[in-house]
This record gives structure tokens, C-alpha cells and sequence, in this order.
């Protein structure tokens, strides 16, 4: 603290980069589920002696290794700004059915920050596995208790793991053991019918107006061919995964031949909640679609506002390898864990949408990492390769004509064009082929792009088109190793400094020597073009510059980039401990020492990191961009 200008740090928390093999023996599995399921897995299973990994197996902070069997997933339903911090069994159960067993062999409890109890010095009311925990507030000194979480052991039998091996397809190559499908549900019911199971789930209507209607008709219209004609049961929940009965709406309609309906006007505060519905469907009705699956995609990470998987920009990054309309999707963490057990509070997960997780739903300020893959119709995976770009709509027909040409597109869209297209298609951005509308085509060809002048037509002016182009086969299959993105500069300065030697000294180990390609973006997601910036620089030695003085606005966007590597790059392994936060700058600063977090956090920290990576607790700013002077 002495050494901060404003006479304080920042709070500070650390990792570790270490050799790949510390690593290995507790790498997760990848988990695959099938398009629809009636299961789901409760917990992780401690990993037996053998080759096979579990799916989100938990690691223990504490220096008391854990008892083996199946342990649950780590709760914490309660927070002590009442009158304590109530973890109890029976209102766990009733959170989360079907995730606890009836009747625990073991509980186990840390502090959300993952320090032991003993290290809190709370006096603990209540700790079995009768009745959970419990620790009041008006038992602690200080008046108030630490926040807590818990979890349980269960007979092995609850958590039984099995091994699925998969088909291959063109668009799925995975072959792996699993557990039981992981899905994002929390609650089951009780009696399912054999040969069935259930859709995905769906949220077209919010209460914004009045109600929440999420009725059969109007989802059969929305979404033709993805629920059953007559279904045999519906489910509800929010679109935060709670049961209807914690929400205390009164319910107008919710039966399988209607739907579900939500009032705001029969509700006391006057607004439904935000419910979302699925259905249960006879087997068949999924069977004659055999499994399409795409590879797992992973375009953004949660660094700036959020994990934002969508599928127009998965569509647009990766021409050729989605179907444009999915049946389903799927989302797990990058290391393969299931969306259910990480706890977030997930904003769209749909097959129109794509995948997005916000920062600013999340209790501790960050989503998960995620990626997400999508199940499309047959016929998309049996199809003869091809290789089209994504469609391009860079100008309209209010001057002189409609001007989409190659050049231009690829300034704007660098790395989303083959170098030279094989073929060129045109259509109105209603959909209409260019060949139909009678406009008068200027230029319609693969060296060139389109052209269609206002001059040239009858009535002056052209329609609005858009553009795509085909290419080799291998421009959309090659191998894709990208960084995360990285937004290290905001436009408060000077301008928007994203260069490369800044993030490679930022971020070691994580930005390859030598890119082969830069992708610039605004940090909600809009491409540079759309923008107007005037750029300074931006390719792959330097990085990126927007300099406000070049603006008309007097300002830049806040951008960030990402970088294509070299496939090598990926492939090695690396390994990464979880963030240690043990110290806090309330005394005579934030000491995150190594020492101090291997007697902490014993056989967690391998013997001779390679790298430290050092963020804010609150923004996971790296400490470099803060001001602060540090020692390490």
C-alpha cells in the first residue's frame, strides 16, 4: 500500500502456468449428451484408478483429502445478509431435486472464497448430514458469518457413471466415454413415461406485455417440427432455471394441450417472472432424425461483457461448417463441464439466438468460458461438401448504386474471404435471386464482386442485395487456433492501444509469437467496419491503434482483437492452476506470495511455475493496465 499513490492496492488475485504433465492426471473429460434425454447426472464421481476421466470432478482446497465416493456438486443456496447462512438439506432438496441423495454419507463445507471453516473462526451452529449447515449471525463476534457453501457424499450408485461411444459423421468426429448426459435442468419429474423424451427448451415471450405466454400453438409456429403435435407432459421453469412454485406466481394455464400462460394482471406486484417451457414427446417422434452434430465452437470468451457464442457471427466465422437453421444447441465450459454446474445465470441459449452469458448477471461479475455446438437436419451432414462464405451486405442503393465489390469486402472482412472465390451468388436482402428482379447488373463476377448501378435501371434506382462467394474446401476447413479476444485499452486516453507487444507482455504464453491473421471488433460484438473509425493500424506484427484524434467524433470505439496462430501453438498443452486469492489489501497491502498459497492450497501449485498471471478480484483487469506499482 505504501507504495500506491492513493495509499491503497487493488485486490489481487493469481495463477499459475505449469508444466503440462502437473496437469494430466486431472484433466475433465469432454461430455456429449444426446438431442433429447430424460437424465440427468446429479453429481461427479470421484475418478476410479483407470484411464477413464470424470466429467467435473471437484478439486478440494483444504488440506484434508476428501473421502472417496460420489460427492455433489458444491451448493450454495443461502447468504448470511439475514440472519445467517442456512444450507440446509431439506431446502436444498427442494431447490435442487433430484441432485442430493435422500440420505448423505458425508458434508462437507468451505467458504465461497474456498478457505476452510476452521480458518474463519465463525462458531458454527449446525453441521451434519440430517439437518445440512447452518451458521447464525448472532453467534459470531463480529455479528455477522462468513458466506458458506456445501456439499454431500452419496452412495456410489447415485452418481453412476457409464460409457456411450458415439458414431462418427462428417459433421460429428467424437468418440468418447462420458456420464450420463449432462443437460442444463435442474428439476426431473417424477414419473416419465418409457419411449419418451423431452425437447428443448423454449422462451419466445417475456412479461413485458401482458404476461408470459408461451403457448403450444404459437411455439409450434415458431419453431415448426421441433415439438410433437400432441405432447404427453409440459415442464416449467424460469429462464434463471427455478422451479414456478418458488416464484409465488399465480399460474393461469400449464398443461401439454395448451401450453403455458402467465398473467401479469392475477399477479400481486403486477409482472409475471420469465418462464421458459418444454415438452415431452413420444421417442419416435425424434427417432427418424438421425445425429448431425457440428465440432464444438469457442469464437469469444467472458473478458469483456460476456461468453457471446452467437449464431450469426458462429456463421459467420466458420462458413460452410453450421446449418443455417440448427435443431438444437448445446453449450458446455471449454474444459467440457456442464452449463448446470457452474452456476451461471445464462441470458439466451436457443437455436435462433446461438449461446450468450452476461457478466452482469453473474454474481461474481464473470461468466464461465463456454463453447457450443449445434444439431442440424440429416441431410446437412450427408450433403457434398462446399465451402460458401457467410453473406456480405456492405452498401445499399441510396447513392449511386448498390456496390458490393471483392476489394472492398475483403478490407472490411479480413480473413472471412478466400483469396480467390470459385463462385459468386447475389441476392436481395429479402432473399430474392439477383436473376429474377430485372435490375440491370453492372458487374456480377469473382474477380470484381457485384455491382449494380442506380443509373442503368428503369425507376433509377437498384434493390438493396447481399453477397456470398465459394471457395476451396479447405478455406473452411483449415485448422483454426485462435486466442481468446483481448480488450486492454479503453478510448479514454488517446485511443484505443491494442498492439501486440502491450498484450504478449500482458498476457504471456497466451498470444503466439508471430499471428498469422488479426480480427478487430468492438467489444459488444459489432465489426470494425460498421463503425466508421478511421483506423491507424491494425495487422498482425503491430496490432491495432484507433487514435481519437483521427475521429470526427473526437473518439474511438472500445475495441478487441484476437489473433490466428499457428496451429502448433494450440496443440501444445498448457496448463493452468485455478485463481488463488488469499489476501486482501486491507493491512499493509495484497501479498499473494507462493509460498504462502502452497501451505494454503497444498499440492494445487506445481513445484516451478512457468508463468503468473495477476488480475483485479472485482474486474479481472490485468495489473499492468491499473496503475499500481507492484513487486513480483
Amino acid at each position: 500500500n505504501s507504495d500506491q499513490k492513493k495509499g491503497r492496492c487493488s485486490d489481487y488475485k493469481v495463477r499459475f502456468q505449469c508444466p503440462p504433465e502437473f496437469c494430466a492426471s486431472t484433466t475433465p473429460c469432454s461430455t456429449t449428451t444426446t438431442p433429447c434425454t430424460t437424465t440427468t447426472t446429479p453429481c461427479s464421481t470421484t475418478p476410479p484408478t483407470t484411464t477413464t476421466t470424470t466429467c467435473a470432478t471437484t478439486t478440494t482446497p483444504s488440506s484434508t483429502t476428501p473421502p472417496s465416493g460420489s460427492w455433489t456438486q458444491w451448493f450454495d443456496r443461502d447468504n448470511p445478509s439475514g440472519p445467517g447462512d442456512y444450507e440446509t438439506l431439506s431446502a436444498l432438496h427442494a431447490e435442487y431435486p433430484g441432485k442430493i441423495c435422500a440420505y448423505p454419507l458425508q458434508i462437507q463445507v468451505l467458504t465461497t472464497a474456498w478457505h476452510p471453516v476452521s480458518s474463519t473462526g465463525d462458531i458454527i451452529d449446525t453441521s451434519d448430514t440430517v439437518t445440512g449447515f447452518i451458521c447464525k449471525n448472532s453467534l459470531q463476534t463480529n455479528g455477522r458469518c462468513s458466506n458458506y457453501q456445501v456439499r454431500f457424499q452419496c452412495p456410489p450408485e447415485f452418481c453412476a457413471p457409464t460409457t456411450i461411444t458415439t458414431t462418427t459423421t462428417p459433421c460429428s468426429p467424437i468418440t468418447e466415454p462420458r456420464l450420463k448426459p449432462c443437460i442444463i435442468t435442474r428439476p426431473s419429474l417424477s414419473t416419465i413415461p418409457l419411449n419418451t423424451s423431452w425437447t428443448q427448451w423454449f422462451d419466445r415471450d417475456n412479461p413485458s406485455g401482458t404476461g408470459d405466454w408461451e403457448t403450444l400453438a404459437a411455439l409450434h409456429q415458431q419453431y415448426p417440427g421441433k415439438i410433437c403435435a400432441h405432447p404427453l407432459q409440459i415442464q416449467v421453469l424460469t429462464t434463471g432455471g427455478l422451479p414456478v412454485s418458488s416464484t409465488g406466481n399465480v399460474i393461469h394455464k400449464s398443461d401439454p394441450l395448451t401450453g403455458f400462460v402467465c398473467k401479469n394482471s392475477d399477479q400481486t406486484k403486477g409482472k409475471c417472472s420469465d418462464f421458459r417451457v418444454r415438452f415431452l414427446c413420444p421417442s419416435e417422434f425424434f427417432a427418424p432424425n438421425p445425429d448431425c452434430w457440428t465440432q464444438w465452437f469457442d469464437r469469444d470468451d467472458p473478458a469483456g461483457s460476456g461468453d457471446w457464442e452467437t449464431l450469426r457471427n458462429l456463421l459467420e466465422e466458420y462458413p460452410g461448417m453450421i446449418c443455417p437453421n440448427p435443431v438444437e444447441i448445446q453449450a458446455q465450459t471449454t474444459a467440457g463441464h456442464c452449463v448446470s454446474t457452474t452456476g451461471d445465470v445464462i441470458h439466451k441459449s436457443d437455436t435462433v439466438t446461438g449461446f450468450v452469458c452476461k457478466n452482469s448477471d453473474q454474481q461474481n461479475n464473470m461468466c464461465s468460458d463456454y463453447r457450443v455446438r449445434f444439431r442440424c437436419p440429416p441431410k446437412f451432414c450427408t450433403r457434398a461438401p462446399v465451402c460458401w462464405t457467410g453473406w456480405f451486405n456492405r452498401d445499399d442503393p441510396i447513392g449511386s448504386g448498390d456496390w458490393e465489390t471483392l476489394n472492398e469486402l475483403k478490407r472490411e472482412n479480413p480473413g472471412k474471404i478466400c483469396p480467390k472465390p470459385l463462385q459468386i451468388e447475389a441476392q436481395t436482402t429479402a432473399g430474392e435471386p439477383a436473376s429474377s428482379t430485372g435490375d440491370v447488373i453492372y458487374k456480377y463476377d469473382t474477380l470484381r464482386g457485384f455491382i449494380c448501378k442506380n443509373c442503368e435501371q428503369e425507376n433509377k434506382k437498384c434493390r438493396d442485395y447481399k453477397v456470398r462467394f465459394l471457395c476451396p474446401l479447405d478455406f473452411c476447413t483449415p485448422s483454426r487456433c485462435y486466442t481468446e479476444w483481448f480488450d486492454r485499452d479503453d478510448p479514454s486516453g488517446s485511443g484505443d492501444w491494442e498492439t501486440l507487444f502491450a498484450l504478449q507482455a500482458e498476457h504471456p504464453g497466451r498470444v503466439c509469437n508471430r499471428p498469422v491473421q488479426i480480427q478487430v471488433e468492438t467489444v459488444s460484438g459489432d465489426s470494425m467496419a460498421s463503425t466508421g473509425n478511421i483506423i491507424t493500424t491494425v495487422d498482425v506484427t503491430k496490432g491495432f491503434i484507433c487514435k481519437n484524434s483521427a475521429q470526427l467524433s473526437g473518439k474511438c470505439n472500445d475495441f478487441r482483437v484476437r489473433f490466428l496462430c499457428p496451429q502448433e501453438f494450440c496443440d501444445q498443452k498448457v496448463c493452468w492452476t485455478r485463481w488463488f486469492d488469499r489476501d486482501d489489501p486491507l493491512d499493509s497491502g495484497d501479498w499473494e506470495l507462493l509460498c504462502d498459497l502452497r501451505k494454503l492450497y497444498p499440492n494445487e501449485i506445481c513445484e516451478t511455475p512457468l508463468y503468473i498471471d495477476v488480475v483485479t478480484v472485482d474486474t479481472n483487469s490485468p495489473i499492468t493496465v491499473t496503475g499500481q506499482a507492484f513487486h513480483m
